[in-house]
């Protein structure tokens, strides 16, 4: 997973440039920390889920089907999860967050809601 985290890292920049990372910008070294303690174990749920519904790549190659996941995601995946990482935390709603156009659509956001419950 160590490869997935410096995937991750290489659009942190971007990452922090939007304006959710810029509303919340107190929350970012917060965030950082649970995406190395807690962010690893959701892509591997997320992976094991795939590979529950079928996906030969999540069954046999789990790390690389979760580098591809954040390579189609880039940006979107962190500013998905940090959404979800917000609500989770208490410092946001799903409502919220889409109202004021900090996230396209609270179906991610549900996803990764999701996943934190299982872990």
């Amino acid at each position: 997973m160590d490869t997935v985290l410096k995937e991750l890292k290489k659009y942190w920049p971007y990452f922090a440039s939007t304006d959710i990372a810029k509303a919340f910008h107190t929350e970012l070294e917060k965030f950082e920390t649970w995406l190395r303690e807690v962010g690893t174990k959701l892509l591997a749920t997320r992976a094991r889920q795939a590979a529950e519904r079928g996906n030969p790549v999540a069954r046999d190659y789990p790390e690389r089907y979760v580098a591809g996941l954040v390579k189609r995601g880039q940006t979107r995946i962190l500013v998905n999860m940090f959404a979800a990482y917000l609500v989770h935390k208490g410092l946001a709603t799903q409502y919220w967050l889409i109202r004021n156009k900090y996230v396209a659509g609270g179906e991610s956001i549900a996803t990764w809601l999701r996943l934190l419950r299982q872990i």
